[in-house]
């Protein structure tokens, strides 16, 4: 398992891919409840819990059908379980690491001051994020990185616009 965790940091630093992990249901199914988790926690800061869970949930299925139809276009579906797995696993890593600078962010917010560090910070990591988004785009539908840059964020933008439409208050 050590092994394992160490091979989703390698893939956030860039040195491994989405090939790399191996395609396993026991993993697929560990990685897509420890995403919604932490996806979870990450919306608990400005949501309550079940629009949290619904947010974190659709976040899962969202991906999933946008990475199957991807491969599926690009006649790529067999790297489907690895690249599912690459995804959610960067995500919780990521995740935990973007958390505590969205929490300073939010209380600070609540407090009215500012956090320019913390916010620097949070920048820096979702650019990462979009970065590993990226990277494992670009070895899932054998393109190159500048491409899966755009697509990293064109699924971004889109992702948080169907978001608000669904989930806004």
């Amino acid at each position: 398992m050590q092994t394992l965790i160490f091979r989703f940091f390698d893939i956030c630093l860039l040195r491994a891919g989405p090939q790399d992990i191996p395609a396993s249901l026991f993993l697929l199914r560990l990685v897509v409840v420890l995403s919604v988790i932490v996806g979870v926690f990450l919306n608990l800061q400005t949501e309550g819990f079940s629009q949290s869970l619904m947010i974190s949930l659709f976040n899962v299925v969202w991906l999933t059908a946008f990475l199957y139809f991807s491969l599926q276009l690009r006649g790529k579906l067999p790297r489907f379980k690895q690249s599912i797995i690459a995804m959610m696993g960067t995500n919780v890593i990521l995740g935990l690491l973007i958390m505590p600078f969205m929490y300073h962010l939010v209380a600070a917010e609540a407090a009215g001051e500012s956090a320019p560090f913390a916010f620097q910070l949070f920048l820096l990591l979702l650019v990462w994020d979009i970065t590993v988004f990226a990277h494992i785009i670009r070895h899932s539908l054998d393109i190159r990185l500048g491409y899966g840059f755009v697509i990293s964020l064109g699924y971004l933008i889109l992702s948080w616009w169907v978001i608000e439409m669904i989930f806004a208050a």
